[in-house]
């Protein structure tokens, strides 16, 4: 059955929702694969445009079937010899026809309009004629055509017919089905925007609907024959408008006003709309408001309202219903006044911003929020008010999937019905001179002008048109000279390749390119390395000597001399890949031939720069030369200085005695992981009938003014009076028994919950001793999700809170994490920054004073940095002391002071299987009932997972639960012992699947589980009882990883790394090292800062875009690529468009330094335009292009910096890619410190104490080749190293009298290049640039270097090991339920001596992290 009333939406998905004004969440429809862009709905039928550009129309089911009879005469004449037969005269009808006679209609031509007919019966006679019975044959005689049919047969009956009759019923119901398109192939002009109104036209049928449409070409088409006995219509009919005003929406009223907005922002209106004329008769253009244009228009019966550009509301006045032309006083009334009141007099601006706004009966009006994207609705509309009040949210929660109920003519099609290509009704005004455009210049590429109708990208139809037609020519050259290009690439793989075909492969480049939106070349000035300043300027290193220059090209291990240059690499993809699925062994077909092609490339070399790569591979001349400059002793440490990201100095350009590093860009998780969110972009009222003196329970608050007078009302307040009076009131003079305090913390934002954000309150209630000790804190936020709903968190239970600013979005979010869901935080967003960080500032403190974390941590301590540089550390110890406390706890006493109750206790370890509770006290002789409860939080709105209620006055005993404020069945027990006046004892045990409760000593009831019990945070208790104890025992327990507690520090840093003695050193983004002064607070955390410790930070960020093109036979590289092409300004993976006007910076904290530039230093190597080349998106990219090359790519660079402040002291200006810390200590007491410069060389810092953390000096440890990274140890794994082009190297000789070591020996890499390799208690572990990880296999004392590497998972990172051996990594990725969340830490379990790869991952809690460190065994 058709819902009563209902209003309709799309949200970012494409999927199509439906609101009844009786219930409170949406329905989604039925989804058959069509993903829809705009509805339109009217009180029977729902029109939508599909995703395909496609109209499609949905018929609600009813009881009523939708029956159409097809109805054909048979004709025939009387013949004086062969009687009555089919041969008539040239001047009669047809054999078959129509009741007049008009029409032909043979009966094999009557078919089915679209496939959502289905014919009831075949062709059958019909056997009466005026209400008289016909013969079996069903003949009506008459003399001529046409006369008078009669059912007798008579002298003078020279003709006769009988009817032939067939129904079709409409069977598409509740479901979608296609309308037929305008052409065969609807491609050719599809839809960009479709309305339906009607039904309330003066004069007309209610049941005949108007159906407006606009096409990609700006034309107007009216849908025919839309009624309740034909609701897809027959025939599309053009609406021609104006010279010059292209249209891009159009709307259409109820009462048959039609009002359409221009390209150009215009809106224009259609006049003389009546019965008579439902198209209307011509068009006047209406000035819009001024300076602005308008993107979309609503039309009511007696108001318009509009939506310009900037999302500015506004409301058309002077508005009334259009009299009826067709009635006397239409004819003769004023045409000047007639007109005024169909186009309005003046604009009115509205509060608010929209992005679509809808009008539906009784001029309610509707619409999407700019900011947020919710569904809106104006209140207070009235006849006399038609502006209303204000916009309220629609904010309710999302139900099931809405499966239609079985109609009596249920719909047999699961898929939504196609329209047939074979037969279409198409109605185009021959007039319309844009019909003589040849259609086959418009198929071939609509896509782009489609691209510009969805993104609001107004263009002019004349250019799109252009341009089409240059693309179908472009596009012809295109597949000529690709068939060229194959047969000159067979002939070059036959022949092999000549270094001096360069020129002749790239004399397309300079050919002019097609204007573009998109397009910025013609505005950039390109400039070559040699004349172009360093935009890395972070990044430059001096080397005023020269003799050692090499650099860190990513995936090359050569090294550059003077003068040379970089030998280039086309084989090697630069970066890591995103997903790492598989075994790294196994190489695909697509590998194997871009290997053969790259051999053939290689061929291109002559002997001469073979022989100048060879020497650039060996540099061991170059070592020697540099080992010489060092005799022994201090290293010079001018080469590890570069210009400080704190100094203000100038920064020179890389010249010849300058060195730049290539930057890769590294993941970006997501630190705030949320579900796919759930926002409306679309949204329809047009067959909601309310009114503002009867809204909808939408709204209907609890608490309303309206139950103030009833009487269960007023007899609840008066009993609750009397109990005032009786138990409150004369003790309102005693002073307190217990000392203390308590403030609260209030604010607004919007809670995330059920996929979609609503406006909630907050608010952190901390209760603690006079000297702000914080003993318990509660966060509470209540919000309205179809009614109005309470969450309370004890911060017992908040393992991490974090924030993360969204700049494109303009909101900011701070998540709680939780043990019950350690990967999907609950989150909080804000419009201000500086307001999520007083939320997260508040709830961090809070959260560490209630655990006492003000101190330093010790040395067992896991840190971990996020992929936006956030430090967090989880201090292992506390976690130790706090299990050696529980243990010997045992049976731990609650402070319940007098004993008087209300109640509320702590229990700040929760009550999990294997917790014990009991509660002794005394009843009141005058008792009634009292109740012991066991809850998720301290308010006495919060869930209960245990009620246990003794009632006297009814000799029973209630235990029940409550969950978001509904209480759960009751079960009942006696009340055993329980009597007024007696002393009890209840204990609790919590079991794996339910709490065991013992009255006295004894078994009473068993209640199974109905909230998590992981949920439970306290105890509290009230009624007529006096507590004597309480007494908590939770037992030694164990601590999982995913309740570990991590608390946040301030600064900004890529990499954390600690060892031995607590020592804890940090390289920040452009490779600034920092040391770790002990204090606490520092940046977002300014309540726990400690000025002592807290040391101003920066650093400097930069931000990439990617340039994209292809090759155009006509037109060389162009911006314009196939439609399956990424976009022309991307990110690196091209899958998300990005460009530089739309670039945001990170948070308020950052600042722009620079200005967008081309990047020379992009890894992988680039032409002196910055080019990279490749076959296709996305390939293996080069510097150099060949005749296979079809696409290229640029990277532009704009840096940021950053300014904060945390507990970190930056040593001298040194710069280190990396560094390792060893977790035990020299013989000397000192802690080796191990780090690798930018310039790939291995250093030692010595002297680095527990009183001394920086060190005195620098020592330089020579090496063979440049190093990327290096893992510190003494005696229990050595020290291991990774060079640039991937291979392993192990530090001989190192011991606690000597930690520098004796030499260098290579180890091979496991197939491919290695990032990464860590070591710890005899085992050794890689990590290769495809994420995968591997062990190294037979690593003994007497043989330190193993023999094999072995494969042990991928999707990994960064990883850690410890010197006990364990293993911590961070994982790409990692599925969590439906959602899947990136850069989750794990711990390898499982690693035996039986099994040394472990046996799987437990992950602890958090999102987005980038890196981990745990070196220092943990007591866990």
């Amino acid at each position: 059955m058709m819902p009563s009333s209902q209003v309709f939406a799309v949200n970012n998905r494409g999927r199509v929702f439906s609101l009844s004004t009786d219930q409170s969440h949406w329905k989604e429809l039925v989804y058959l694969g069509v993903e829809f862009k705009r509805v339109s709905a009217h009180e029977t039928v729902l029109w939508a445009l599909g995703g395909d550009h496609q109209v499609y129309v949905y018929v609600y089911g009813s009881s009523v079937p939708i029956r159409v009879c097809e109805e054909s005469y048979e004709n025939q004449r009387w013949n004086p010899i062969e009687g009555f037969t089919g041969v008539l005269l040239p001047s009669d009808r047809a054999t078959y026809s129509s009741g007049d006679g008009l029409t032909d209609r043979r009966l094999a031509g009557i078919t089915l309009p679209t496939l959502a007919w289905s014919w009831e019966s075949s062709w059958h006679l019909h056997h009466t004629h005026n209400g008289q019975a016909l013969d079996k044959e069903g003949w009506t005689y008459a003399i001529d055509f046409p006369r008078t049919y009669t059912a007798e047969k008579r002298w003078n009956s020279c003709v006769r017919r009988r009817k032939w009759v067939r129904y079709r019923r409409y069977v598409a119901l509740d479901t979608w089905s296609a309308v037929p398109p305008i052409h065969h192939d609807p491609t050719e002009e599809p839809f960009i925007d479709i309305t339906v109104g009607g039904g309330e036209v003066p004069g007309d049928d209610p049941d005949r609907l108007m159906v407006w449409g606009v096409t990609a070409l700006g034309r107007v088409m009216v849908r025919e024959g839309v009624d309740g006995t034909c609701p897809e219509g027959c025939g599309w009919m053009h609406i021609q408008t104006p010279p010059d005003h292209d249209v891009t929406s159009v709307w259409v009223g109820r009462s048959g006003r039609v009002w359409a907005v221009t390209w150009d922002g215009t809106p224009i209106v259609r006049t003389g709309v009546t019965r008579d004329c439902p198209t209307g008769t011509d068009w006047v253009v209406v000035e819009p408001p001024k300076g602005s244009r308008l993107q979309q228009v609503a039309v009511g019966v007696n108001s318009v309202w509009a939506v310009t550009r900037d999302h500015r509301v506004w409301f058309r006045r002077g508005l009334q219903v259009a009299p009826d032309s067709s009635s006397d006083n239409g004819k003769l009334g004023n045409g000047a006044a007639q007109r005024s009141t169909e186009t309005g007099t003046t604009w009115l601006l509205m509060v608010g911003f929209l992005n679509m706004v809808a009008i539906g009966p009784n001029d309610q009006v509707w619409g999407i929020g700019n900011e947020d994207h919710t569904a809106l609705l104006r209140t207070g509309i009235t006849e006399t008010e038609l502006t209303g009040r204000t916009w309220r949210p629609i904010c309710l929660p999302i139900g099931p999937l809405e499966t239609p109920e079985a109609s009596v003519n249920p719909s047999p099609i699961a898929s939504p019905l196609p329209f047939p290509s074979p037969k279409l009704s198409v109605s185009v005004d021959s007039k319309d001179p844009s019909t003589s455009v040849q259609q086959d210049s418009l198929t071939s590429s609509l896509d782009q002008s489609l691209r510009a109708s969805d993104e609001i990208d107004f263009i002019s139809m004349e250019t799109a048109l252009m341009r089409i037609k240059h693309q179908e020519n472009g596009k012809r050259a295109k597949d000529k000279n690709e068939e060229s290009a194959k047969e000159e690439d067979k002939g070059e793989c036959g022949k092999g390749g000549s270094g001096g075909d360069q020129d002749t492969r790239t004399q397309s480049e300079s050919n002019e390119v097609l204007p573009s939106d998109d397009s910025l070349e013609s505005n950039i000035k390109i400039r070559y390395p040699e004349d172009y300043p360093s935009s890395l300027s972070s990044s430059v290193v001096s080397d005023p000597s020269g003799d050692f220059l090499t650099s860190l090209q990513v995936g090359d291990g050569s090294v550059v001399l003077p003068g040379d240059t970089p030998a280039e690499s086309p084989d090697t993809e630069p970066g890591r890949k995103n997903q790492v699925t598989g075994d790294v062994n196994s190489q695909s077909s697509d590998d194997r031939e871009k290997t053969e092609t790259d051999d053939l490339r290689e061929k291109t070399e002559t002997d001469d720069e073979r022989e100048k790569t060879e020497t650039n591979d060996n540099a061991s001349p170059l070592v020697q030369q540099q080992a010489s400059a060092v005799p022994s002793g201090d290293w010079c440490e001018s080469r590890l200085r570069h210009t400080s990201s704190s100094s203000g100095g100038s920064e020179a350009g890389p010249g010849r005695g300058s060195l730049v590093i290539p930057r890769e860009e590294g993941p970006s998780y997501k630190v705030v992981p949320l579900e796919a969110e759930h926002l409306w972009l679309w949204v329809t009222g047009g067959g909601c009938w309310i009114r503002a003196n009867n809204m909808p329970k939408w709204f209907v608050t609890e608490g309303s003014p309206v139950l103030c007078t009833e009487p269960w009302r007023v007899s609840i307040l008066e009993r609750l009076r009397q109990r005032y009076n009786q138990e409150i009131k004369p003790y309102i003079g005693y002073e307190e028994a217990v000392e203390g305090s308590s403030w609260v913390i209030a604010g607004q934002c919007r809670w995330w919950v059920a996929g979609q954000w609503v406006p909630a309150s907050i608010e952190l209630v901390m209760v603690g001793s006079r000297r702000s000790q914080v003993q318990d804190a509660t966060f509470i936020v209540r919000y309205s999700l179809g009614s109005q709903r309470v969450e309370e968190t004890s911060c017992s239970v908040i393992l991490m809170s974090v924030m993360c600013v969204e700049p494109l979005a303009s909101r900011s979010l701070v998540a709680l994490y939780q043990p019950n869901q350690p990967l999907q935080p609950k989150t909080l967003s804000f419009s201000a920054e500086t307001d999520a960080e007083d939320w997260l500032n508040h709830l961090s403190t809070a959260c560490n004073q209630f655990r006492g974390m003000t101190e330093r941590p010790s040395s067992y301590t896991v840190w971990a940095v996020t992929t936006q540089g956030d430090v967090f550390l989880h201090d292992c110890s506390v976690t130790e002391n706090e299990l050696r406390a529980e243990s010997v706890a045992g049976h731990k006493q609650l402070d319940v002071g007098t004993g008087a109750t209300p109640l509320t206790l702590l229990l700040d370890r929760g009550f999990r299987p294997g917790h014990y509770l009991s509660v002794s006290g005394k009843i009141y002789n005058s008792a009634d009932q009292f109740h012991i409860n066991l809850q998720t939080s301290r308010g006495t709105d919060t869930s209960i997972a245990l009620h246990i209620n003794p009632r006297f006055f009814q000799k029973s005993v209630v235990f029940n639960s409550k969950k978001k404020g509904i209480w759960g069945h009751e079960e009942h027990s006696d009340l055993g012992p329980l009597s007024p006046g007696s002393e009890c004892e209840i204990s609790i045990l919590c079991c794996d699947d339910d709490l065991k409760i013992s009255l006295n000593d004894k078994f009473w009831h068993s209640f199974k589980h109905r909230i998590p019990f992981e949920r439970v945070t306290h105890l509290t208790v009230r009624g007529s009882i006096a507590i004597d104890a309480v007494t908590y025992n939770h037992g030694a327990g164990e601590r999982q990883l995913n309740e570990w507690y991590w608390r946040g520090l301030g600064g900004h840093l890529k990499r954390v790394e600690s060892g031995a003695n607590s020592v804890t050193w940090g390289i920040s983004l452009d490779f600034h090292v920092y040391i770790y002064t002990g204090a606490t607070g520092g940046g977002l955390y300014k309540s726990s800062s400690n000025d002592a410790g807290v040391q101003i930070m920066s650093d400097v960020r930069h931000v990439y875009v990617w340039e994209n093109q292809r090759w155009n036979p006509v037109t060389g590289f162009t911006n314009r690529g196939l439609p399956t092409d990424r976009n022309t300004w991307s990110d690196q993976t091209g899958r998300i468009h990005r460009t530089r006007e739309n670039a945001k910076l990170p948070s308020r904290h950052w600042s722009w330094t620079s200005e967008w530039c081309v990047d020379y230093h992009t890894p992988g190597g680039v032409d002196r335009e910055g080019w990279q080349y490749a076959t296709d998106f996305p390939m293996c990219y080069h510097a150099h292009r060949y005749v296979t090359d079809l696409v290229r790519r640029r990277r532009w660079v704009r840096k940021c910096r950053m300014s904060t402040s945390g507990p970190w002291q930056q040593m001298e200006k040194v710069a280190l890619v990396h560094v390792s810390i060893s977790p035990e200590c020299a013989d000397d007491g000192s802690v080796p410190v191990w780090g690798v410069s930018v310039t790939g060389e291995v250093v030692i810092r010595q002297g680095v104490r527990a009183a001394k953390y920086e060190g005195e000096r620098w020592s330089l440890v020579p090496a063979e080749c440049p190093m990327c990274s290096v893992c510190a140890g003494v005696e229990s794994c050595g020290v291991w190293a990774v060079s640039k082009d991937g291979r392993a190297h192990l530090r001989l000789g190192v011991t606690k009298k000597n930690p520098q070591g004796t030499q260098w020996v290579n180890v091979d890499s496991p197939g491919q290049p290695l990032v990464e390799v860590g070591a710890g208690a005899g085992r050794v572990w890689g990590l290769d640039r495809e994420g995968s990880l591997y062990r190294r296999t037979d690593v003994l004392p007497l043989f330190p270097e193993g023999t094999n590497w072995e494969r042990v998972s991928g999707n990994v990172t960064s990883f850690s090991v410890g010197a006990d051996g364990s293993l911590w990594a961070v994982l790409e990725s990692y599925e969590c339920g439906k959602l899947t969340v990136q850069g989750v830490i794990a711990h390898r379990v499982g690693i035996t001596e039986s099994c040394p790869s472990g046996t799987g991952w437990e992950h602890t809690v958090g999102t987005g992290w980038s890196a981990v460190c745990a070196r220092v065994p943990l007591p866990l």
